[in-house]
This record gives C-alpha cells, sequence and structure tokens, in this order.
C-alpha cells in the first residue's frame, strides 16, 4: 500500500499548482519603478480579479481530480511498481490487476473514500486559498512591473479595455480548467509511468558519486 499511496500522490501533484505560489529566488531582485508598477496593477486586476481561485476550483477542481483518478486507477498497478521494485517481486505478485483492483482487494470503499477525501480536501483549501489571494495579486503585480515597460503595460490595459480585451481577461486564467486542458492532463500519467524506469536510470548515474544515506538508528 505504500507504493499505492506513492503513485496516488504522484497523480495529484498537479493540484499544487493551483494551492501554492513558487518560492522566491534567492537573488535580490532589482527595485521596481513605482510608475510601472503602478501600470502594472490594472493589468492584474483584469487579469485576476478577486474571487478567480474560486471560479477556478469551486466544482471544477472537483471534476478535475476525478477524472485523472479514474485515468489513474485504470493503469496496470505493475506499471507504476515496477520503476520503484528492482527486485521485480511486488511486480509479479500484483500481476495484471489494475490500480483500481488492487486498491480494491484492500479496501472495498477505497473509490468512495478518495472522493470523500479530495472534495473533503478542496473544501478546505479554498478559503486558505481565497485569503493569500490578495498577496498573490500584489506579487503578479510586481512581477507583471518587472517583465514588461510601462508603455506595453499600457496597451495590455487599452486592449482589456475592449469588447474582447475583457472577455479574454476574464476567461485567461480559467481556460486551465476547461475538458481539453483537464483531458490533456489525464494523459500525463500514463506517459510519466511509460517514462519513469529511464528517469530513474539517469537519476541513479546522476547521484551515483554521492555516498549513500545513513540507515535509520535501529535497522540493521
Amino acid at each position: 500500500m505504500k507504493k499505492l499511496s506513492l503513485a496516488l500522490i504522484i497523480a495529484t501533484a498537479p493540484l499544487s499548482a493551483y494551492a501554492q505560489t513558487p518560492a522566491a529566488p534567492s537573488a535580490v531582485a532589482a527595485p521596481i519603478d513605482d510608475s510601472r508598477l503602478a501600470a502594472a496593477k490594472p493589468v492584474v486586476d483584469r487579469l485576476w480579479p478577486l474571487g478567480t481561485y474560486r471560479r477556478m476550483m469551486d466544482g471544477t477542481m472537483s471534476k478535475l481530480m476525478d477524472s485523472m483518478m479514474d485515468s489513474m486507477m485504470g493503469m496496470r498497478a505493475a506499471d507504476l511498481v515496477g520503476p520503484m521494485d528492482k527486485s521485480g517481486q511486488a511486480a509479479k505478485a500484483i500481476g495484471n490487476r489494475s490500480m483500481s483492483e488492487l486498491a480494491t482487494e484492500t479496501d472495498p470503499h477505497f473509490r468512495e473514500r478518495m472522493k470523500i477525501m479530495m472534495d473533503t480536501m478542496m473544501g478546505e483549501m479554498l478559503p486558505i486559498m481565497e485569503r493569500l489571494e490578495p498577496q498573490i495579486r500584489e506579487n503578479m503585480s510586481t512581477i507583471y512591473a518587472r517583465k514588461f515597460s510601462a508603455a506595453q503595460l499600457g496597451d495590455m490595459a487599452t486592449f482589456f479595455a475592449t469588447p474582447t480585451g475583457k472577455v479574454y481577461a476574464e476567461q485567461s486564467m480559467l481556460v486551465f480548467m476547461e475538458p481539453e486542458m483537464i483531458q490533456g492532463m489525464q494523459s500525463f500519467m500514463p506517459e510519466l509511468m511509460k517514462a519513469m524506469p529511464g528517469i530513474m536510470k539517469k537519476v541513479e548515474a546522476a547521484t551515483a558519486h554521492l555516498p549513500l544515506p545513513n540507515k535509520p538508528k535501529g535497522k540493521n
């Protein structure tokens, strides 16, 4: 079950893209001109109005996770544990059973339990993300002020003030939750698992110069 749990963590990893922001670079960024920052704020107001997280996640994220779970659970369990099973014994014991079959053998209510867990997590995460949203908007304003000139930001603001620009700005973040994007994310897991043996070999080669980690105390 440890390997099954690891597979589930990998499958749900894309969720973190909506739940957290990247760590700030270690290098100190150059000060940003106040005029550029002022020009960036109305652009971000259009691209990321307050409530965007809720529009992205409320109901849609649950469907995304359901689709990803269905995709992963239909895969052969041996394909998932194979890259982590150097002896091959675990894969042999699992045989051709799917992840769904293997999980259900251990827990007949596995699918329902996972659905409840994910829905509960989504419900609890959303208020946290909404509290962080003003800071996300501030960060975006800083980034846009650094990446674009005041003239470029003015051009964006002018475009976003048009009927077409207004619609584009409102939908630019939400397109990532559309069925076609969800379908693309569904196909990620099978492709990742196919590539995993080669990836693990490259990791082993790249870390071959490092000494083995110390064993936990009390372990032989």
